[in-house]
């Protein structure tokens, strides 16, 4: 029994990590030390869910203990937690400066605002310790997000990672020892950044996302009218990464309404909010901000839904897209005035009440096909509506 046993527990080891077999000394198992966390604490986050995708630049970390060689070690783990979140999503962009140090929260703030960020996010070190393959190794972050256009802090939080070295456990027929990583911060760091990363899901939809491309009035007010048996969404407190500890009391909000599916959680749990949308064929005249007068109707079929009961009151914005071609600035600036004309076309014809509206251009930054045709291009030369949840549910 005995021997079954020992084989049994054999098989389970070699599943998961690595044997060194010996027909005269005792078999040696080597398993990978695991990243340990303490808890995530989120002790200041927004209230509600943000409707439109954003752009964040991200600073590079701030190392506060003392140490011979800041600017290397903030380029290293700036760069290992940026790529971290680049796989998550989080962004329509994220660029990461590179080759500069901390000048202070004005400094960077300035610096978001000259690239036309919408976030600033700054992380700071106030503890490592490397150990490499020796030696425990942790690393606690701190990572603080701010709106660039007001400097309101947004998000601050906290999370500690370990490595621990661990002395080999003797079973007699075998040892167990815990191999150490020899790059045991990059391991750290994305494990934090992944946990990060949860209840910024929660609050931000997918930056990737696609609503229906509405040609007819008929269609944009299937793309904007809520379904009759939709569930509603409260937009309150954010769903709290599990086991996170939270500042700010929070309850998870129920599934956002309005779209074609069911929110969908992704491996991490987090559930990204399910915005109402629908993107117009809008046109406009050659590299001007006129609308065309046969883009009339869809405007009109827009006003008349955003004044019947069901969306009456509800915020709204409007984002401008343009094609690939031209400067990426020019672009910029000519999309936001797109999405301005929109706005004004709904003031002034609708009497849609413009504090309700906010207009946003993105640019040649998200096509909705990557085709080089002059149907390809029409596509991406588009005007995007997204809604606000209802602010009585």
């Amino acid at each position: 029994m005995k021997k079954i046993i020992f084989s049994a527990l054999l098989l389970m080891l070699t599943a998961c990590s690595h044997v060194d077999l010996s027909l005269t000394d005792q078999i040696k198992v080597y398993t990978d030390a695991p990243v340990r966390k303490s808890a995530l604490q989120v002790s200041l986050h927004p209230k509600g869910r943000q409707i439109s995708p954003l752009t964040a630049y991200f600073h590079p970390f701030v190392i506060q203990q003392e140490n011979r060689d800041h600017a290397a070690l903030s380029s290293s783990f700036s760069g290992i937690f940026f790529n971290a979140w680049t796989e998550e999503r989080l962004f329509t962009t994220m660029e990461l400066e590179s080759g500069s140090g901390y000048q202070g929260l004005s400094s960077a703030m300035n610096t978001a605002r000259r690239r036309g960020a919408d976030l600033l996010i700054i992380g700071k070190v106030p503890y490592f310790y490397d150990g490499h393959t020796l030696d425990d190794s942790a690393v606690t972050l701190e990572v603080d997000i701010y709106a660039a256009g007001s400097g309101e802090l947004l998000w601050t939080m906290l999370q500690s990672g370990r490595i621990e070295k661990r002395d080999p456990d003797d079973y007699v027929y075998f040892v167990h020892e815990t191999r150490m990583n020899d790059a045991p911060f990059n391991r750290i760091i994305r494990a934090i950044a992944k946990d990060m990363a949860i209840p910024l899901k929660a609050w931000l939809p997918d930056p990737e996302a696609r609503y229906q491309y509405a040609t007819t009035p008929e269609e944009v007010k299937q793309g904007l009218l809520p379904a009759p048996d939709g569930a509603g969404t409260d937009g309150s407190d954010l769903p709290p990464e599990p086991g996170a500890t939270q500042g700010t009391g929070a309850a998870p909000a129920p599934g956002a309404s309005g779209t074609p599916a069911a929110p969908a959680a992704g491996e991490d749990g987090a559930t990204r909010p399910q915005i109402s949308g629908v993107d117009l064929d809008i046109l406009f005249d050659f590299d001007k901000a006129v609308i065309q007068q046969q883009s009339y109707p869809l405007l009109d079929a827009l006003g008349e839904s955003l004044s019947s009961p069901q969306l009456r009151g509800r915020e709204i914005v409007i984002g401008g897209h343009t094609d690939a071609a031209g400067d990426a600035q020019y672009n910029l600036d000519l999309s936001r005035r797109r999405a301005d004309a929109v706005k004004t076309y709904l003031v002034d014809r609708w009497k849609a009440d413009p504090a309700l509206i906010k207009t946003v251009g993105y640019g040649k930054t998200r096509p909705l096909t990557a085709g080089t045709t002059d149907g390809d291009q029409q596509r991406n030369r588009r005007v995007e509506i997204r809604l606000a949840p209802p602010a009585n549910q």
